[in-house]
């Protein structure tokens, strides 16, 4: 039984996203969450891809042709990061029902030292016991990763 697999993806330079949308449709990603971050230029949702919804359906069209799924993932465009954990993530994922991971390096104070629990990392997932279908989220940072500690903390608190 494969899980649903979600992407909470923190919006990446414009090449670089219309590079990756047809991996995630590729991949079968069921809903896919375009995010704004700390580290995120705010100009990146000014993007061709954004203003023209056909040219990202035909990104995520193109992943599908190459790996003969039919299926499009949901997509949800949120530019407050901060807003969308606080008012949405819970009720688009609940916590009970759908697993969360963060993609991001065990952080370290400024001597080297770990600090803080160490994320869960995809060989721990343990999904709840449930009579649903098993999903996942897993939030990918900008380039330069989250912003520590603000940003891991929203997500560590939620």
């Amino acid at each position: 039984d494969t899980p649903k697999v979600s992407l909470l993806l923190a919006l990446p330079r414009p090449l670089q996203l219309s590079r990756i949308l047809p991996m995630v449709s590729q991949l079968g990603v069921d809903q896919l969450i375009l995010t704004n971050a700390m580290k995120v230029p705010k100009d990146y949702f000014g993007s061709h891809i954004f203003r023209k919804p056909e040219v990202l359906r035909g990104l995520l069209v193109e992943g599908l042709a190459q790996s003969g799924d039919v299926r499009l993932p949901n997509v949800h465009v949120t530019k407050r990061l901060k807003v969308f954990i606080e008012d949405e993530l819970d009720e688009l994922f609940p916590p009970e029902e759908v697993v969360r991971v963060i993609a991001h390096p065990q952080r370290r104070d400024i001597d080297g030292r770990e600090v803080g629990p160490a994320p869960l990392r995809m060989t721990d997932i343990e999904f709840p016991k449930s009579d649903k279908p098993r999903r996942l989220l897993v939030a990918v940072g900008p380039e330069g990763g989250w912003k520590e500690p603000y940003e891991l903390d929203m997500f560590r608190d939620k």
